[in-house]
């Protein structure tokens, strides 16, 4: 990891380190290098970015502010961990949040948008069809993801909405590229951004609101199917350790 640290530095024009371990170690959190609940030892975090422990001090406060991280009393900060309860009632926020934001931005939205929308989904289905479970494929392609979906939200000019969102998808980001990564399926998410950039560009108000809705429930039903299939060996494990 320390080489993206190098590589940061090259490609950013007078950056600061602090930035970019910000940035790197908040893109490590969301695709699953660090785990939800895993406690991040600052000396630990350090050597593998390849820094010393004063940016990543600065780095951890502003990821707590965020939701990515928790800060534990005496032992230190930690990825931030969700039970099924707070993953459905965060998918509830984030559902009343980005339909609002949908109705508006549609309304709002001008050419340079639509163009926008249009790009950013044509570069993700040429990725989908060619990604082949590789982590690094799909990194790009989450990152894609959360492009396409400001793309659509970003017209609304509603900036605590969009900040509200935000930190609701920060929440559970981490979850869903882990259930995305366990099966390197996109197919069903992407089939649906091709339909919600159709109905983005044609003004379709009706059927982008009623996409939008559906798409995250559809990824809420996923995640948590997936949840239950990742604690379910679990379960099974400790109960052959205590009937043993």
């Amino acid at each position: 990891m320390a080489s993206l640290i190098n590589q940061s530095l090259d490609s950013v024009a007078s950056p600061t380190l602090p930035e970019i371990v910000y940035n790197e170690l908040r893109k490590a959190i969301l695709n699953g290098i660090f785990l939800p609940g895993q406690m991040l030892r600052q000396d630990e975090v350090a050597s593998r970015l390849g820094v010393s422990r004063s940016p990543l001090r600065e780095a951890l406060p502003r990821l707590e502010a965020e939701g990515i991280v928790v800060l534990h009393p005496r032992r230190g900060y930690a990825v931030a961990e969700l039970d099924r309860d707070e993953i459905i009632e965060v998918f509830d926020l984030r559902i009343l949040l980005e339909v609002e934001l949908a109705r508006r931005a549609i309304a709002r939205r001008t050419e340079a948008d639509i163009a926008k929308v249009y790009a950013i989904a044509t570069e993700m289905r040429t990725l989908a069809d060619r990604q082949e479970k590789k982590s690094g494929t799909l990194a790009q392609w989450f990152e894609l993801n959360m492009r396409f979906h400001n793309a659509l939200l970003m017209p609304a000019a509603c900036p605590h909405h969009l900040k509200a969102l935000q930190h609701s998808r920060n929440l559970i980001e981490a979850y869903i590229r882990t259930e995305v990564k366990l099966t390197g399926d996109v197919s069903q998410a992407q089939h649906e951004h091709s339909q919600l950039a159709q109905a983005f560009v044609i003004g379709d108000e009706t059927q982008f609101l009623a996409l939008t809705r559906l798409h995250s429930e559809h990824t809420r039903d996923r995640l948590l199917v997936g949840l239950d299939q990742l604690t379910a060996p679990q379960a099974q494990t400790s109960a052959d350790t205590r009937d043993a």
